[in-house]
């Protein structure tokens, strides 16, 4: 696919999600479809309290027709830096804060079911953190996500993996602050 050439590309749905059909000719000159998720860059942070608890998001996904417990997440605004990203969505979230003092820790960026779309996401650390108040939502959707937030400690968010969490984003995320708290151990 990589040699093909773009005949047409079309935006079948604008928002909130963007989808796109793009028709390809293959080197051979057989024409295809290829349909896929067009999203804007991405971040997720693994927050962790003084106390080595991680704070989680409970909430409901409609596509699945589940609760999900999910580290918090979203997407990056035009021109917003991705660390100021996550430390938005971590208080629109969760309510908590990095403490004075605290760090950001870059856990690096992955593409999220490549197959299917082009989803980027930046992981990160943020340690330690404390409540600040009340999670305040965005403005748009996640006022009906029935989302609450979930204490536990990392070593039970780890053992969670397969179980309660069962999105590999979140399960990436946490294996990947494990390695990352453990160097910062040494």
């Amino acid at each position: 696919m990589k040699d093909a050439t773009l005949l047409s590309s079309e935006v079948l749905v604008a928002k909130p999600k963007r989808f796109v059909r793009e028709l390809l000719r293959m080197p051979d000159g057989q024409e295809i479809e290829w349909y896929f998720a067009d999203t804007t860059p991405s971040v997720m942070v693994v927050p962790v309290t003084e106390n080595g608890d991680v704070v989680m998001v409970r909430q409901y996904r409609h596509n699945l027709k589940k609760d999900t417990l999910e580290l918090p997440a979203g997407i990056v605004s035009a021109d917003e830096p991705v660390a100021d990203a996550a430390l938005r969505e971590l208080v629109e979230e969760t309510g908590y804060v990095l403490t004075d003092g605290g760090t950001l820790h870059a856990l690096g960026s992955y593409y999220a079911l490549p197959s299917e779309t082009n989803k980027y996401v930046n992981l990160f650390l943020a340690t330690p953190v404390h409540f600040a108040g009340q999670a305040q939502g965005d403005t748009e959707i996640e006022k009906y996500f029935d989302m609450s937030t979930v204490h536990m400690p990392f070593s039970e968010a780890l053992a969670q993996i397969g179980k309660q969490i069962d999105g590999l984003e979140t399960a990436g995320a946490l294996l990947l602050a494990r390695n990352k708290l453990s160097s910062l151990a040494a």
